[in-house]
């Protein structure tokens, strides 16, 4: 499955504790998180309940809604069941040409954003609540992993595993880097490419999977590394990545032979980002906004560097 649309199916289902009630009450600023000792074992029961109700719940749907009569027995996505299968990379090393790793660490950062304010909420320290943020999010990227391995489509993906736990606890790894805490990373999509449209999305497929007009961004904030620097403190440094149309060659054999598998070019980016956490107020609904909005690169001009590199006015 890919991996932002594990993050929607998730937060859906999860509860409205982790999207909403805790959005308002809590900064996604780990130097706001609860640093009192007390834990609140009721909250914190509501926070562990919830999710093992919300991962039941979303595997009865997906297994009733998107499996239906197809449901294949446990397979990882090397082919068989066997631990062998599960560290070979089978079509998963030519999948996207990797793009999909980066997109299984975004939305395992989010998940871990999610469950750190929640831990936070139940009362433990700031270190605790990141940490279980990270086990948590590894948890949460298995279990769906575990679902996949019973798809007909997909299979139990170990490497997506492992990405989407290193996002997990990438806010864990900020807390203790000066360096990491500077760099965040983001997503941003635009139509520039009209062949998954014209071929692809006619079989019923969606945006989740045009990685051919997606980019993922590493976006570093000087100011943010060094406080008492003059660089401005909304203004940050990205470096993206994407594939080119000549992946169209991945898809043009789908879902005959893989001969195709794994051809097409990388697109690499350089340009400006706006950091909203350093844009917007220090009120706590701001600070939320901000964060929030920092998943997202917003248009900029950037330069393209491909078989076909160019200054780009603006790129989305």
């Amino acid at each position: 499955m890919h991996p932002i649309l594990k993050v929607i199916t998730l937060i859906f289902f999860l509860n409205p504790f982790l999207s909403v009630n805790n959005l308002y009450s809590q900064s996604f600023s780990p130097s706001t998180i609860n640093k009192d000792t007390t834990l609140n074992k009721k909250r914190f029961a509501i926070v562990n309940t919830s999710t093992l109700i919300g991962l039941v719940g979303s595997y009865h749907f997906i297994n009733s809604a998107w499996w239906a009569d197809s449901k294949k027995s446990f397979h990882f996505d090397g082919g068989g069941p066997s631990i062998k299968d599960a560290f070979n990379l089978g079509r998963d090393a030519v999948y996207a040409k990797q793009l999909d790793k980066f997109g299984h660490f975004y939305s395992g950062r989010i998940i871990s954003d999610l469950y750190v304010r929640a831990i936070s909420w139940s009362g433990k320290t700031e270190q605790q609540s990141l940490l279980w943020g990270g086990i948590l999010g590894t948890t949460v990227n298995g279990f769906v992993e575990i679902k996949d391995g019973y798809s007909p489509t997909w299979g139990f993906s170990m490497y997506d595993w492992l990405s989407g736990s290193l996002g997990s606890f990438y806010p864990y790894f900020q807390s203790k880097s000066r360096f990491l805490k500077a760099l965040d990373i983001k997503y941003s999509y635009y139509p520039k490419y009209n062949y998954y449209y014209n071929f692809i999305k006619r079989r019923g497929n969606d945006f989740f999977d045009d990685y051919m007009n997606a980019t993922f961004w590493f976006t570093f904030n000087p100011k943010r590394h060094k406080p008492t620097s003059i660089w401005p403190k909304w203004l940050g440094i990205s470096a993206g990545i994407g594939v080119d149309q000549t992946l169209n060659n991945y898809y043009i054999n789908m879902p005959g032979g893989n001969a195709d598998y794994g051809k097409g070019g990388y697109e690499f980016y350089l340009a400006p980002d706006i950091d909203f956490e350093g844009l917007l107020p220090k009120r706590p609904f701001w600070k939320n906004l901000g964060r929030a909005l920092n998943y997202i690169k917003f248009p900029t001009p950037a330069i393209r560097f491909s078989k076909d590199s160019k200054f780009m006015q603006l790129h989305f």
